[in-house]
């Protein structure tokens, strides 16, 4: 979890779309945090050229402007991570002016691009802020990578400003308002081992049908909360042991970016415009299941990163462990102001503004379902397989 200030936009918003929220809202640390770390998961193995950071509302100064060092790698455990990069922002400072004070009206929203040496192969980039003491040079640790110094009179006032809307000067700490990843995502089959003859046999089992076959549980009634992004259902007293839920792939679409370069255009040049980079940073939805647990009412059983899919496709979650309950609820998580609805299925009496698209409503899209030998339960069997 990032540490965040009260008032914030919270850590998330780094990775939101670049049109969503508002034009003045931003992340901030506390004060009293002066390092912070973010790791990204990207969609994707990817090649992954740079990272771009688009610059707060309010500006940087000398204050606060951070240290910025960024590893990657395909595994999740950082000793195998490497670092790509270190880059003292105040050198940005004193040869770009824009970048301080707040933010004039521009077409090009103000950012600072990180451009790697050579593109890395990855799945997960780990992004470090870290303020420093005001006064302090920066230190090229590593001459392998082009890191950016900048060499700063030692006896100079520290610079105290009012940087977040307040009237009063504030303590200086780490801010940004969006953070972008720039890269070409793989296709699916680059970086897959070739099947040996032990996968294929692996993979001839898996085709097989299981032994047991998924059965729907009935529900004696559901409802809908908080924008359909909650959902609970009622069991009767006498259900079986629920072993998992099925959801069908949601109807709400992620906004896309369209961009065609022109090709003589530099793509880590300043002046390109910043909506020319691809950037890989997907939204992600996660569904949360809770179970009615006597005497501890609602009980966490598991939470599930839902993959992209198509409209409508079946995706089955087993709990892990079969739950006894009379009463079970999900709740959609994650980037859901990522999403919106695909404007050729909305009419006329759906050009109301909504706060979450409708498309991701969980209505009549999980059904719950327990394990059983298909013999032992019939030839109707059938009719209620899941």
């Amino acid at each position: 979890m990032v540490e965040t200030a009260a008032g914030s936009a919270p850590f998330m918003s780094l990775l939101a779309p670049l049109n969503s929220g508002a034009q003045d809202s931003f992340w901030r640390a506390p004060p009293s945090a002066s390092s912070v770390e973010f790791v990204i998961v990207l969609g994707d193995l990817s090649d992954v050229c740079g990272v771009v950071l688009l610059v707060s509302p309010c500006g940087y100064s000398m204050a606060d402007t951070p240290v910025v060092q960024i590893w990657a790698s395909s595994k999740i455990h950082k000793e195998e991570r490497s670092c790509v990069g270190k880059w003292d922002m105040r050198s940005m400072i004193t040869s770009s002016s824009e970048l301080c004070g707040q933010e004039k009206s521009s077409e090009v929203p103000r950012h600072v691009k990180f451009s790697f040496r050579n593109p890395v192969r990855c799945r997960i980039i780990w992004i470090t802020l870290r303020l420093q003491k005001v006064g302090s040079s920066s230190v090229n640790f590593e001459k392998d990578f082009s890191h950016l110094s900048v060499e700063e009179n030692p006896f100079a006032e520290p610079v105290r400003r009012a940087s977040f809307g307040g009237p009063v000067e504030s303590d200086p700490c780490l801010h940004a308002k969006r953070i972008l990843v720039v890269g070409n995502p793989l296709r699916k089959d680059v970086g897959a081992p070739s099947q040996g003859s032990d996968q294929i046999n692996t993979s001839n089992l898996l085709d097989k049908g299981p032994p047991l076959n998924r059965f729907k549980v009935p529900i004696e009634v559901e409802r809908l909360t908080d924008s359909d992004l909650v959902l609970e259902q009622f069991l009767p007293p006498v259900s079986p042991m629920l072993a998992g839920f099925r959801l069908d792939g949601f109807s709400a679409i992620k906004p896309r970016v369209t961009h065609s370069p022109p090709s003589q255009v530099n793509p880590w040049d300043v002046s390109s415009c910043i909506l020319e980079d691809r950037f890989i940073s997907p939204a992600v939805l996660y569904i949360q299941v809770s179970a009615f647990q006597e005497p501890h009412n609602m009980v966490t059983i598991a939470e599930y990163r839902l993959p992209e899919v198509k409209v409508g496709t079946a995706m089955y979650f087993d709990f892990p462990r079969q739950v006894s309950t009379r009463r079970i609820s999900f709740r959609l998580l994650g980037d859901v102001g990522a999403f919106t609805d695909d404007p050729s299925e909305q009419d006329d009496s759906d050009a109301r503004v909504r706060i979450v698209a409708a498309g991701l409503s969980l209505a009549n899209r999980i059904k719950l379902y327990y394990y059983a030998d298909p013999y032992e339960l019939g030839k109707w069997a059938s009719l209620s397989a899941v």
